[in-house]
């Protein structure tokens, strides 16, 4: 979580105090959380078996490092 630059964190951090993130279904293989951002609801996975996390919105996409909906997620995790 250290990549996430003070930026992301502090939007991770109010998605997260804001109720934003859902997990919406667990399996052996991943867990799948629904993350609304200011503007759409991405969808946050993280598979197990490779230990990865990716996003469906535009910054992972193009820079494929830890964003805000991945963060908060994270978040969402070690506290629910």
């Amino acid at each position: 979580m250290s990549n996430a630059s003070e930026e992301i964190r502090k939007k991770a951090l109010q998605l997260f105090a804001d109720g934003k993130v859902k997990k919406v279904l667990v399996t052996n293989r991943r867990l799948h959380f629904s993350v609304q951002g200011e503007t759409d609801k991405h969808s946050v996975i993280f598979d197990k078996q490779k230990n990865e996390w990716s996003c469906d919105c535009k910054f992972f996409s193009l820079h494929h490092r830890t964003c805000s909906h991945i963060f908060a997620s994270k978040l969402a995790l070690k506290n629910g």
